[in-house]
């Protein structure tokens, strides 16, 4: 049973793709997180904080497929905390001392909010690319439309004729707009 529309068999599809469900997914919010402390071990072991092959060790094993999720849903529904059972299970991983060194000096917010940021870049990229294609094909419409006859519209009548390429164009020049501001 679905509980709410984005689950749902029937309805999903209208208010998302495979695409972003898959950018919000919990294997990709997983991923995130690893990413996330994978980048702080570099950076850190880059300026001296933590030992470089810490660093390197982290970053072999911050993959999702190495990470027990079973554990790691059991740990958090214990703890009621994400990133601790994260932090262990990516320890228990990690050979020699380096898992010592993952999440050091972060906060669990450092790595959420971080990982959040990286999946919202992830949809933008996807609503970009997707309202590219659409204003493609509006381009190309108007383009063919471009003397194409139909009544203009004022207050739900009919009013003095205009072009339907010229009604696309105006829909064009919409969608170029929420491009930019995105």
């Amino acid at each position: 049973m679905a509980s709410h529309v984005t689950d749902s068999l029937f309805f999903k599809d209208l208010y998302g793709t495979e695409e972003m469900r898959a950018v919000f997914s919990d294997e990709a919010l997983l991923q995130r997180w690893l990413d996330v402390e994978v980048a702080l071990a570099q950076a850190e072991a880059e300026i001296g904080v933590i030992p470089r092959q810490a660093a390197e060790e982290i970053a072999r094993k911050g993959r999702a497929e190495l990470i027990d999720t079973a554990w790691m849903k059991s740990e958090i529904d214990y703890t009621l905390h994400p990133i601790v059972p994260l932090i262990r299970a990516f320890k228990a991983i990690c050979d020699g001392d380096a898992g010592e060194y993952i999440h050091w000096g972060a906060t669990t917010q450092d790595i959420m909010d971080t990982a959040l940021v990286l999946q919202l870049k992830d949809a933008v990229a996807i609503l970009e690319r997707r309202l590219s294609a659409l204003s493609q094909v509006l381009s190309g419409l108007a383009r063919r439309h471009r003397d194409t006859l139909m009544p203009g519209r004022t207050h739900g009548q009919h009013a003095l004729p205009i072009t339907f390429g010229f009604k696309v164009a105006i829909w064009l020049d919409e969608f170029r707009r929420h491009t930019a501001r995105l």
